[in-house]
């Protein structure tokens, strides 16, 4: 659990008690979907022209974390939630994991639900985020997040 996942260089377990559960390690190294190719239908021509690549185009993706996390008590549970709720509101977060040595995934906060509670020491959340370049997952950001004129 501990120096497994970590949220914006914050070991996740440390910090907030998080554990991340199998399936949030695979929703992170899933593959990312493709962009349509350029294509072209017309009434004259019989199906469809479609534009050959030779490096297809990763498109953004939306991934669902399911993480559980542990307190002493009912208070420590709050403060950590309230922590976690904190450093969403960031917008941006930058997830590692222990499994993927130079893989950065930048992705951005959309919402969080609460699946379940137990005895107040443990809570299950899903969490959404979206990773709007799938591309950019070196150790060095290569967008201009804050500066992007849209």
């Amino acid at each position: 659990m501990r120096g497994e996942l970590f949220i914006n260089g914050k070991d996740a377990y440390t910090q907030w008690g998080v554990i991340a559960r199998e399936t949030t390690i695979t929703a992170l190294i899933e593959p990312e979907p493709l962009k349509n190719p350029v294509e072209n239908k017309s009434a004259s021509e019989n199906g469809k022209r479609v534009r050959g690549e030779q490096a297809p185009k990763v498109d953004e993706r939306t991934v669902n974390l399911s993480i559980q996390i542990k307190a002493s008590d009912r208070a420590d549970l709050i403060a950590k939630v309230a922590s976690l709720k904190t450093e969403l509101k960031k917008r941006r977060v930058e997830i590692t994991t222990k499994y993927e040595s130079g893989v950065v995934y930048r992705m951005d906060y959309q919402s969080c639900r609460q699946t379940r509670s137990l005895f107040n020491r443990l809570a299950a959340f899903s969490i959404q985020l979206n990773e709007p370049n799938p591309a950019n997952r070196g150790t060095e950001d290569t967008d201009t997040y804050e500066n992007n004129d849209i």
